[in-house]
């Protein structure tokens, strides 16, 4: 019996033990005591008890090393279970968001067994507590949370697009992912507008545009088009893929074009009193896309002589001036202007407004050649009469301006011409001008010898200037020609192409297209490696791919400063592409966006077309789409018409009961 109450009584002191020691884990997050507690039966009367001191240390038991899932929209509240081999006066944890580089919490005081709010993807948790009279102590754990991807969302686009004859079509949108994917676009029938990746933030917004080349009177219907109107679809994918996508209407409006006079006259013109050249004659070529040219009879001339009255006139129609000096001409300076005046559109469409802010018209358009004539029987040349710099040979780096400046006179009283050349090339020209300055940047990977010229002229004679200059050439950070150093570089003077793509065609079979002569031996032999390396061996579906590109700035470089994209590729070929044969193909004049939709085929599901499908939970909320849906509550209207009838069914049931409570009782007490 003693045994028996020794071994009893042991059993209980020690559960007791226990229980405190687990119940100071879970309430104050430290074990009762630095110690542990084992123990075993010796034999049917004594219990032993060994108490060890276990290491020093934080063990965290939650978060785990794991990967914990959430929906979306969910908190990601995890909870923060951990405790030391100490007593503890100060817990505080910090978390490190290892997708963004940066913490989110750091040394935040909290309670053991509590929560922590984590963030989306990599976490890094440390964990510091201090014992009590003693030193700091840290322990971390790496976890990981994950959340279903989301589709993107196309922001900032309108239904409604506007685009001006004359100009290059530029809009610019952006789409956003929650996921933070850096995202793709396409635009449908990609021909005449064309779409372009900007950048990217690094965060959830991917940019991009719509461009164009210069839209011509072809894109507005012909003259007196008024304007035309093209639909497209703007799609964007993340890597999923999903997709979201915007149908919009791009309308381009006509303009009235400035006329372009073809032979204008130069500042200075001569005419003698005897012999050749005694009188002058001109008649203006002049060309205008709405009006036709100078012989069609649809343009306006008029004449004006600076100071005077007009000493001879121009044909109002022709364009047509005749002079013929006499003496009493003799050393006259004549400052002359000849203008040319076109139509007003005969209808302007009611959202010109657009292309008024880009400095287009829709009224007359009026275009002035500004020349001398002089009346002289001897000429002279004209001089050079000032310049800078002084010295004729320089020494300059390169990405630096070097200023130019020179005056200029002539004995006959004629304003000359002023000609800027670098390396041979004219580069400006001027007109009625005494003095002028100019500027020349030579841009990186730019050095040698070059030379900056200057010439001026009355027509007849002329005076020049030329400095040699020694360039140092300084290094590109990035490859030759990316882009020059403003008006005067000897780079950006040069024409740089901006490629853009269209669709790409119909997938072709390179064996069939090869038989038949499409294809020549070389490219045959290359598209089919190609097709092996992308394990399309089988000749049944080795296909190829083209599309057109085009230099949207209409370079005519014959060594292209911008390498021209690649035009074909490999692709998998199918008998007869269609909607329906489960593979994402181009046919019918475009391309699908995803298998089987978008493109030539019914759009794809999105979480912008107002439909309940690709798995939402209700009409573009929930499943893939980044947002939540809403939780229904109960109107107050019909919550009142609930309460209202459950009143009247409580009352009736109450005084069912209370009736038949009643009868009951008269009978027990009537029945004495």
């Amino acid at each position: 019996m003693i045994s028996r109450g020794v071994k009893t009584s042991s059993v209980i002191i020690v559960s007791i033990l226990v229980l405190i020691h687990v119940l100071a884990i879970y309430f104050f997050g430290v074990p009762f005591s630095p110690m542990s507690i084992t123990g075993k039966a010796v034999d049917t009367g004594i219990v032993q008890i060994l108490i060890e001191r276990q290491q020093e240390g934080i063990i965290i038991y939650s978060p785990e090393n794991i990967t914990y899932n959430f929906s979306k929209g969910e908190a990601y509240l995890i909870a923060l279970n951990v405790s030391a081999y100490f007593l503890t006066d100060a817990w505080e944890y910090s978390i490190y968001d290892v997708r963004h580089d940066v913490y989110v919490e750091q040394n935040t005081s909290f309670v053991p067994n509590s929560s922590i709010s984590a963030v989306r993807w990599g976490n890094v948790l440390t964990v510091r507590t201090h014992e009590v009279d003693g030193d700091w102590f840290e322990n971390n754990v790496t976890f990981f949370v994950e959340v279903p991807n989301s589709a993107p969302i196309l922001t900032n686009i309108s239904d409604e697009l506007f685009a001006c004859e004359g100009e290059n079509f530029y809009f610019e949108y952006n789409a956003t992912d929650i996921d933070e994917e850096s995202l793709t676009t396409s635009i449908s029938l990609s021909n005449i507008f064309f779409d372009r990746f900007i950048s990217y933030d690094n965060n959830v917004t991917s940019f991009f545009n719509i461009i164009s080349a210069q839209l011509t009177k072809d894109e507005v219907g012909g003259i007196g088009g008024v304007s035309q109107s093209y639909s497209r679809t703007i799609t964007v994918y993340d890597g999923e893929p999903l997709v979201d996508s915007k149908a919009v209407n791009i309308t381009v409006i006509e303009v009235n074009n400035i006329p372009v006079v073809n032979n204008e006259l130069g500042a200075q013109t001569y005419v003698w009193l005897e012999g050749e050249d005694s009188s002058f004659y001109h008649e203006y070529n002049v060309t205008d896309v709405e009006d036709g040219n100078t012989t069609d009879g649809n343009l306006d001339f008029n004449l004006s002589f600076e100071g005077i009255g007009n000493v001879f006139e121009i044909g109002a129609i022709t364009g047509i001036m005749q002079f013929v000096p006499t003496v009493d001409e003799l050393g006259h300076v004549y400052s002359i202007r000849a203008c040319v005046e076109d139509n007003s559109l005969s209808v302007v469409h009611e959202n010109f407004s657009v292309c008024e802010m880009n400095g287009k018209r829709s009224t007359e358009w009026s275009v002035c050649d500004d020349f001398t004539l002089t009346v002289t029987d001897a000429n002279r040349a004209p001089e050079i009469i000032d310049w800078s710099p002084i010295s004729m040979s320089l020494s300059e780096s390169g990405m630096v301006g070097i200023p130019f400046f020179v005056e200029v006179r002539d004995p006959d009283g004629t304003v000359p011409d002023i000609d800027w050349y670098v390396d041979g090339v004219l580069r400006e020209h001027n007109e009625n001008k005494s003095s002028d300055a100019y500027s020349v940047t030579f841009a990186c990977g730019v050095g040698g010898l070059h030379s900056v010229g200057i010439v001026t002229t009355d027509g007849l004679l002329s005076d020049s200037l030329t400095w040699n200059i020694d360039v140092e050439m300084v290094e590109c950070s990035r490859p030759v020609g990316g882009g020059g150093g403003g008006g005067g570089s000897i780079d950006s003077d040069f024409c740089r192409e901006d490629w853009a793509c269209g669709d790409w065609d119909v997938c072709q079979n390179v064996k069939r297209s090869f038989d038949s002569g499409v294809l020549a031996i070389e490219d045959y032999t290359l598209m089919t490696e190609i097709c092996a390396q992308n394990n399309l061996d089988d000749e049944r579906f080795c296909g190829f791919q083209i599309k057109s590109c085009i230099d949207l700035n209409d370079c005519t470089n014959e060594v292209l400063r911008e390498e021209r994209p690649s035009e074909r590729q490999h692709c998998y070929y199918t008998e007869n592409p269609s909607c329906s044969d489960g593979i994402t193909n181009c046919h019918d004049g475009s391309c699908e966006s995803l298998v089987d939709c978008g493109g030539p085929c019914p759009a794809c599901p999105t979480c912008s077309d107002g439909i309940q499908n690709q798995g939402e939970e209700d009409v573009d909320c929930g499943g893939p789409c980044p947002y939540l849906c809403e939780v229904e509550l109960p109107s107050k209207k019909g919550l009142t018409v609930f309460l209202i009838i459950f009143s009247i069914i409580l009352i009736g049931v109450l005084g069912y009961f209370g009736w038949k409570l009643f009868l009951i009782l008269r009978e027990r007490y009537y029945s004495y």
